[in-house]
């Protein structure tokens, strides 16, 4: 996936959740921000790219600012980050086989999440 493909995937899956939280369906948001149900779905799924005049339509729409949507939550981010260290000391007092072994428990694992991710995106659309 290219780097531009995945900031569109992430922003689908930031509007979803946004969404989500207020309760909206993909038609109660489409109406709100003055567009299409299917439009929106795209969006989410990270096919399409909104227009500018749509994403001040979604910002407002959603009650959210630009860079929380855009580039998501800042304290997600640090969340993150933290975890990430917290994984790479644990990983750093391990031995190359036993790194090894987590981390194809992790390929392994990431891929049931995202399994199941795309079988709840077929039931959403």
């Amino acid at each position: 996936m290219t780097p531009q493909n995945q900031l569109l995937t992430d922003f689908g899956t930031r509007l979803k959740s946004e969404r989500k939280k207020l309760g909206l369906t993909q038609q109660g948001l489409a109406e709100l921000a003055h567009t299409k149900q299917d439009y929106i779905a795209q969006i989410e799924r990270g096919i399409r790219n909104p227009s500018l005049n749509t994403l001040i339509n979604l910002l407002t729409a959603l009650n959210i600012s630009a860079d929380e949507l855009i580039f998501g939550n800042i304290e997600n981010k640090q969340n993150e980050a933290k975890i990430l260290k917290k994984i790479n000391d644990f990983l750093a007092r391990k031995n190359a086989k036993d790194i090894t072994a987590y981390y194809e428990i992790v390929k392994f694992m990431a891929k049931y999440i995202d399994s199941n991710k795309e079988n709840n995106n077929d039931v959403e659309k």
